[in-house]
């Protein structure tokens, strides 16, 4: 079972590799773009609407 799950997981990564190396080489600018300015920004964004989530409702009990 387990080298069923670990074959399973590879292939899986392989296909997506391969899926966003063929992205990169074909859209280059975009692959720049959302690397460097779209990753942090949907980072900041996480932590951000977490952060609320966890104070809000601290908020309405005191």
């Amino acid at each position: 079972m387990l080298s069923f799950f670990k074959s399973h997981h590879s292939i899986k990564w392989k296909k997506w590799d391969s899926q966003a190396e063929r992205f990169w080489f074909r859209h280059p600018h975009a692959a720049i773009f959302i690397m460097f300015m779209g990753l942090p920004i949907l980072g900041l964004t996480a932590v951000f609407l977490l952060a609320v989530l966890v104070t809000l409702p601290m908020s309405f009990i005191i």
